[in-house]
């Protein structure tokens, strides 16, 4: 069986999308530890020709060491009609604007959402439905292991859904012990995704 693992990201990209479908099981990597000024709460959009960064803003004021899945959304602020306004205006001549801008802004505004996770999850259903990706997601928190960290967890959680494969981003070969994958016996799958390319002004 072939898992991938990855935090849920905001409004992640296209290569995210494909490593789900490659797998026969995807991982929500939930219970690690929310990273600031990363991809969790924020993205890049292109507008004008430059890139922008539309972001989701969260509480993390004396909130050292949460894990992503317990990360609250800061409402004091109107984040949706940004997000959306700012959505809208980048992509408002594509062509497939008016067949997906309905459903996007109905995710956006359609409940108060409380914590991150909540809504990083709603999108990434939501563009797993639209691709028709059938791979089923599971969320590692409620795994339970607690006791392992680094490339040691990872393979704690190949070995607990009993995978023998892992599909990995090329990012992965920074950081991954690959010695304890092999003496594990689980083979490392290296993605290798080129994103298409399209335009945002016509």
């Amino acid at each position: 069986m072939i898992v991938a693992i990855h935090q849920p990201e905001f409004m992640p990209w296209l290569g995210y999308f494909n490593k789900m479908k490659r797998a026969d099981l995807y991982i929500v990597f939930d219970d690690v530890q929310f990273k600031k000024r990363y991809f969790e709460n924020r993205n890049r959009i292109k507008a004008n020709n430059q890139f922008v960064w539309v972001i989701l803003p969260v509480k993390t004021k004396n909130r050292y060491l949460q894990s992503i899945m317990d990360v609250e959304i800061d409402s004091s602020s109107a984040w949706q009609r940004k997000i959306w306004e700012k959505i809208r205006h980048s992509y408002v001549k594509t062509e497939f604007f008016d067949e997906f801008s309905h459903g996007l802004k109905n995710l956006i505004f359609e409940k108060k959402y409380k914590k991150l996770i909540d809504f990083n999850l709603s999108f990434i259903r939501w563009v797993r439905k639209i691709l028709e990706i059938t791979t089923p997601l599971k969320r590692s928190s409620t795994l339970r292991i607690t006791q392992f960290k680094s490339s040691e967890l990872i393979v704690e959680i190949c070995k607990r859904i009993g995978a023998n494969q892992y599909l990995c981003g090329p990012s992965g070969k920074d950081y991954l012990d690959i010695k304890k994958f092999n003496a594990a016996g689980i083979q490392i799958i290296w993605q290798e995704y080129k994103h298409p390319e399209y335009r945002v002004d016509a």
